[in-house]
């Protein structure tokens, strides 16, 4: 699940309460690591440090479903909590390689030649981060031999476009 799904939701305490960011991520198999970017101004830059602990939230979300009795109505669903560390990735290498796994996983459709590359420089903008992957689970709720109907929901999954 965590190959085919694009944003995440990464909690850091504070004040004693959970401060949750969303964030498009990339999951490094071989080093089992979550990489992630966010500006260095706001609230992300401000809490999202170093060695600060986080738990991140995947999902994905299916077929909403009726039965007979309305308490047995409910959605599929696939979900993983993980729990680690956060690592600020300050090697400009390092970087530049963590920044090309977006590029190569979510716009390799687009002609390299159509944009300017990203730089180094552009890069002083933004935190890029990893998080190891210490504990994890994961669950699955796929549609029960109870259901009458299933349905994809009728709003859109994504954002509607803003006029500019």
């Amino acid at each position: 699940m965590l190959n085919n799904t694009v944003s995440c939701s990464i909690a850091i305490e504070k004040n004693g309460y959970p401060l949750p960011h969303v964030a498009f991520y990339h999951f490094d198999e071989a080093n089992n690591d979550i990489i992630f970017h966010f500006s260095k101004y706001g609230h992300a830059g401000e809490e999202i440090t170093d060695e600060k602990k986080a738990s991140i939230s995947v999902y994905k979300y299916g077929r909403l479903y009726t039965a007979a009795k309305a308490v047995d109505f409910g959605c599929e669903y696939q979900s993983v909590i993980i729990y680690g560390t956060i690592s600020i990735i300050e090697n400009e290498q390092e970087r530049m390689q963590a920044m090309s796994y977006f590029f190569d996983r979510y716009f390799s459709q687009i002609p390299k030649d159509s944009y300017e590359a990203f730089t180094s420089n552009q890069s002083n903008a933004i935190y890029v981060a990893k998080v190891h992957i210490e504990p994890w689970f994961g669950k699955e709720h796929s549609l029960p031999v109870i259901a009458k109907d299933a349905f994809l929901p009728q709003f859109p999954a994504m954002m509607e476009p803003r006029d500019t």
